[in-house]
């Protein structure tokens, strides 16, 4: 049972199972919550020395009073929220008089600013306590969001912030984050947050994690390591045991700047609400998990029991660098712009192999819209990967490891190619590519790997500084998945190249991309509508 709904209300799916979660009984004081002294930082030595002390410990009491009102507000209105959006919360917890802190999270946005709301529902097959653990881990959270998230960090919150879990019992854990959401194109810029993160145990086997923007403390640190533009309104996750998996009811409630995207190819995926919807959210979990779970369907090399452990952390790094690099605004420590213009020129500025000497390592990107339906420009370069990759090839590679979930919607291959500049060696070529499809984009990500790399892969060996990803990021051009009238693409390629001058590394990288367009061009029935728009 899986549904979406916009925060307007709008019919989700019935749910027989609908629980009044017993919310009333957590607080049911009429007034704004009063904490003990025994819930403040620490309890108080020793009578006031003076006059100044006591303002300080009463200054300390009003504001962490303050924090925990509105922490307390954030959960429910997200509580509100799933309520209106007619899932199985059926009430809202009595936390006493909170109407003005909970009133700030209505408020219309500043001129410029928007906001972005959005409600899924869906059952995941995992248990509910590894869910959380997944979900308070920012690390693991970003791994498992990667597609979304291109940057996740924590902190434990500082200040008044620190002892919310003292003054309210029901809070297990809190932790700080700073986060970045991106889309696979250079084209639309990463939104940028920090905020707080609280897990709440509502009753037994029911939890809410909730999320807010640490703007809205007034008394609390300003902890961000980014220059945040974006809110992150009371947001989250609600959680059920439901049997061995878990019900849960997602929220994506932000403010962003309305005209961060400058009108191009992307600006109506953009202002759809789809790019960062709760439904995406919910799609790119599964997709994961399902993931996860792959087995091997092809195995025609000597491997041991850790392969497949080793291959989706290796492919999830693939994935997450091959990010990296289309990303709006690349790593300045990594990667210096050559040029921007219709194709996107990167030289890698950390390269400094000694087999490598004389040679740097180029990425060129571009994003461009096609007028063909999804699933043939997936076809396409499916079929037609491997010969982009190893242009020279003069016989079919050989597939030696295909690792794959149970509905194909995640497939890892490698491919091994007799190494034709050396008939006196058993030495060969590789390509690792990893193809994945989460309704809302197809990505095919490929690197190249030596006889030597492959063979430490294996037994674990650290590899990932050999990696050199090159892939496709494919968006529906429309609602209708696979199956819109056109896509939007968005491709990048590395290459080492022995140039003496930057302007030839332009060159030459423009014509790779150029010619892959094109490539992709002719195999459609219609015409190329648009190029990169800038």
């Amino acid at each position: 049972m899986e549904d979406s709904d916009q925060c307007s209300g709008t019919k989700a799916a019935d749910n027989t199972r609908e629980l009044d979660l017993g919310l009333s009984s957590l607080d049911i004081s009429s007034e704004p919550a009063k904490l003990p002294t025994s819930k403040l930082l620490h309890p108080v030595q020793a009578p006031m020395a003076n006059h100044t002390d006591s303002n300080s410990v009463e200054s300390k009491f009003l504001k962490l009073q303050e924090a925990n009102n509105i922490s307390k507000a954030a959960y429910k209105e997200i509580m509100a929220m799933a309520l209106k959006a007619n899932t199985w919360v059926v009430g809202t917890p009595a936390l006493g008089a909170i109407e003005e802190f909970q009133q700030m999270f209505k408020t219309l946005p500043p001129p410029g600013m928007r906001i972005e709301c959005t409600v899924e529902t869906a059952i995941v097959p995992i248990a509910p306590e590894n869910l959380i653990s997944v979900l308070m881990d920012v690390d693991r959270w970003g791994s498992t969001l990667s597609r979304i998230a291109h940057f996740g960090s924590s902190h434990l919150p500082t200040g008044v912030l620190q002892q919310l879990s003292r003054a309210d019992e029901t809070i297990t854990k809190i932790v700080m984050v700073n986060a970045e959401f991106q889309l696979p194109t250079p084209l639309v810029p990463t939104r940028k947050f920090c905020f707080l993160r609280c897990l709440r145990k509502i009753v037994e086997d029911i939890w809410a994690i909730v999320d807010v923007s640490n703007d809205y403390f007034h008394h609390g640190p300003s902890d961000s390591k980014l220059e945040v533009k974006c809110q992150r309104r009371p947001s989250g996750v609600i959680i059920r045991r439901h049997d061995e998996y878990s019900e849960v009811i997602w929220l994506e409630n932000v403010e962003v700047n309305e005209h961060q995207v400058q009108e191009n190819i992307y600006s109506s995926i953009v202002n759809s609400n789809l790019a960062f919807c709760a439904k995406r959210c919910v799609r790119t979990l599964l997709q994961k998990l399902k993931r996860n779970n792959s087995r091997f369907l092809n195995l025609r090399m000597p491997v041991d029991q850790q392969a497949r452990a080793y291959l989706l952390n290796l492919t999830e790094y693939m994935e997450k660098n091959f990010l990296e690099c289309i990303n709006e605004a690349p790593n300045r420590r990594k990667w210096d712009i050559l040029s921007d213009g219709e194709v996107r020129v990167l030289k890698d500025v950390t390269m400094n192999h000694v087999e490598t000497q004389g040679s740097s390592n180029y990425i060129a990107l571009t994003s461009f819209r096609i007028q063909a339906k999804p699933f043939l420009v997936v076809q396409f370069l499916l079929k037609n990967n491997i010969k982009l990759q190893w242009p020279s090839l003069l016989e079919e590679p050989e597939e030696v490891i295909k690792l794959a979930s149970e509905d194909y919607n995640n497939c890892i291959t490698l491919h091994k190619n007799v190494d034709l500049h050396n008939d006196f060696t058993k030495n060969h070529d590789y390509l690792l590519q990893e193809a994945s499809w989460d309704e809302f984009c197809y990505f095919i990500i490929s690197s190249p790997m030596t006889q030597a790399a492959t063979d430490a892969l294996f037994v674990g060996g650290c590899i990932y500084d050999h990696l050199k990803p090159s892939g496709f990021a494919i968006l529906p051009d429309g609602s209708a998945g696979l199956q819109s009238d056109s896509c939007l693409v968005t491709i990048a390629m590395q290459q080492e190249l022995a140039v003496l001058e930057s302007g030839q590394a332009i060159q030459s990288m423009n014509f790779i991309i150029n010619d892959i367009v094109e490539e992709i061009y002719e195999a459609m029935p219609t015409r190329l509508l648009s190029s990169r728009i800038t």
